[in-house]
């Protein structure tokens, strides 16, 4: 009877033993409601075993060395392994990672150490991300945090704050932020001035480059002005109704800028040195010869331009009857703004164009397949992050020419699906007739928006880069429209980017890094069986085969 239950025992304590240990690694959680009531199973009919071999050994050894040694071999064996499975609980809650890979090694560059050793002033960095499990914004929060505490050994004035949105919603509206991202959203605030740095994409993370260009600007003793073109029957900045530009001005203005309308004399033309950017939003009239040459003169010196431009609108030409603003884009930037509007037969309403970052639209596109996603260029770094759709309504083709002026750099930005067409029978659009694509015309993928650089003409000018933006539509900034994400983050992406400081163009960006591995739980689980597990259990079972057979031989 003893032997029977010296039997059984054991072989009810290896059998839960072994499923105690897989359950509890399986699940991940020691406290699992099944792995505890297996875990007292196993405790129990193991003592029962250890009761019996040990009296079976009093008995038939009478306390012989050998008995001894081997209950102690027992004894030992048991304190081992629970101390092994109390470790393992430990680690599991021990929320500790170390980043080993290049970009996590990698020092932070001359330039944002010489800025973060120059600091006097106190700058806030409040760090938005939502406590969850989703592996992205893991990665970003330790990324990020990992970054900042690199930047905090080169000066005391950062202070580092770890917010939950969700949690701390009045201090993120208290901000004056509308759009949060889901993947993280970094407050830099010193005083009243603040930038705010968006993390998104399939790679979210902290830049280094877009940091120390948020740091520079809010640690700037003046705003950086941005002057909004007027004369030509623009967009009303101040305008609160759906079509005007009143919510757009807050933004650019929570961001630390201090945008404001202004005119260029004809008789005296020049942009005012105070403004680094300066804003051209749907002139309804042509621009004055004179003012193009200022314009060009402030993009000589390393000023920003920005230019919306509307396909509907018929531009109200001078004296002259010749028209001046598209042609000079043409001769000084290299960009085609075309006399057309993107059109398909694919969606409801076929001059609504909704720019993404699926690709599956784009399967059977070669052009662009590696500096692409989707609709969204993913080497620029106005677009490189954005995971947000734009929704633009009634837009024209903005193109590079394949031959480009002398000193300048072009590339597009956004552009639209394969189904759209260069459509440039306007008028027929216009009496509401309807069109359909014919031999001629451009067929999609069409390019929308680009971004670039000009380079100064003057050997004097120490290698002064101007940048512009240019954009095939306009209403998606006004009040009614800028509510959508997408168009939020492309406005001030734009910004930052054309008010970027020269010398952060060599911080080398971090996006070519090779992207994490992200495993999903299941993969988890079974990585961790695989490389726990497997092994001990393979020699386990080969051990008690070769017990059995050796026993049978005797």
């Amino acid at each position: 009877m003893e032997k029977r239950l010296r039997t059984y025992s054991g072989i009810l304590f290896l059998i839960t033993l072994i499923l105690w240990i897989n359950i509890t690694v399986w699940m991940q959680e020691f406290f699992y409601l099944w792995s505890l009531v297996i875990g007292v199973v196993a405790i129990l009919s193991g003592i029962v075993w250890l009761v019996s071999v040990f009296r079976e050994t009093v008995t038939s050894s009478y306390w012989s060395g050998r008995a001894v040694s081997s209950l102690n071999s027992i004894v030992s064996v048991l304190i081992f392994f629970g101390i092994c499975v109390v470790v393992y609980a430990l680690v599991l809650r021990w929320d500790v990672s170390l980043d080993l890979t290049a970009e996590g090694r990698r020092s932070l560059s001359p330039q944002t150490v010489k800025v973060l050793e120059s600091m006097t002033k106190e700058v806030k960095v409040l760090c938005f991300f939502i406590n969850i499990d989703d592996e992205a914004v893991v990665i970003a929060k330790e990324k990020t945090l990992r970054f900042l505490e690199q930047c905090k050994k080169h000066t005391p004035f950062i202070q580092v704050e770890l917010l939950d949105p969700q949690i701390d919603r009045a201090r993120l509206e208290s901000l004056g932020i509308t759009h949060a991202s889901a993947q993280g959203t970094v407050v830099l605030k010193c005083g009243k001035r603040q930038r705010v740095i968006m993390l998104s994409g399939a790679n979210p993370r902290m830049e280094e480059r877009d940091f120390t260009n948020a740091l520079i600007s809010v640690l700037r003793d003046t705003e950086i002005g941005v002057g909004y073109l007027t004369g030509h029957e623009e967009t009303p900045l101040d305008d609160p109704t759906s079509g005007g530009l009143s919510t757009a001005k807050a933004l650019i203005e929570g961001e630390s800028y201090k945008i404001e309308p202004f005119q260029i004399s004809i008789s005296a033309p020049e942009v005012p040195r105070k403004y680094e950017v300066i804003i051209i939003h749907n002139p309804k009239g042509d621009l004055h010869p004179e003012e193009l040459k200022a314009l060009k003169k402030f993009v000589e010196e390393g000023g920003g331009l920005m230019i919306f431009l509307e396909p509907w609108v018929d531009v109200k030409l001078g004296a002259s009857g010749t028209e001046f603003l598209r042609p000079w884009i043409k001769q000084e930037f290299g960009v085609d703004v075309g006399s057309d509007i993107v059109f398909t037969s694919q969606r409801r309403n076929p001059w609504e164009v909704e720019l993404r970052t699926d690709p599956k639209p784009f399967e059977n596109v070669e052009e662009g397949f590696m500096e692409f996603k989707g609709s969204m260029r993913v080497d620029h770094p106005i677009t490189q992050r954005m995971d947000q759709p734009l929704l633009l309504r009634a837009v024209r083709t903005i193109t590079p020419q394949e031959k480009l002026p002398k000193g300048v750099q072009v590339i597009p930005i956004l552009r639209t699906t394969p189904d759209y067409w260069a459509e440039t029978d306007l008028s027929r659009l216009a009496e509401g007739g309807t069109v359909k694509f014919e031999s001629g015309e451009k067929e999609g993928p069409l390019y929308v928006a680009v971004a670039g650089v000009k380079k100064s003409e003057k050997e004097d000018a120490n290698k002064k880069r101007g940048k512009f933006v240019i954009v095939g539509d306009s209403d998606f900034i006004t009040n009614e429209r800028i509510s959508i994400g997408g168009h939020v983050n492309f406005l001030l992406n734009s910004l930052a980017w054309l008010t970027e400081h020269e010398e952060l163009i060599s911080i080398r960006p971090t996006t070519k890094e090779d992207k994490p591995i992200v495993l999903s739980a299941l993969q988890k689980r079974w990585l961790i069986w695989f490389s726990v597990l497997l092994t001990p259990q393979v020699v386990l079972i080969a051990g008690l085969i070769t017990f059995a057979v050796r026993r049978r031989s005797q």
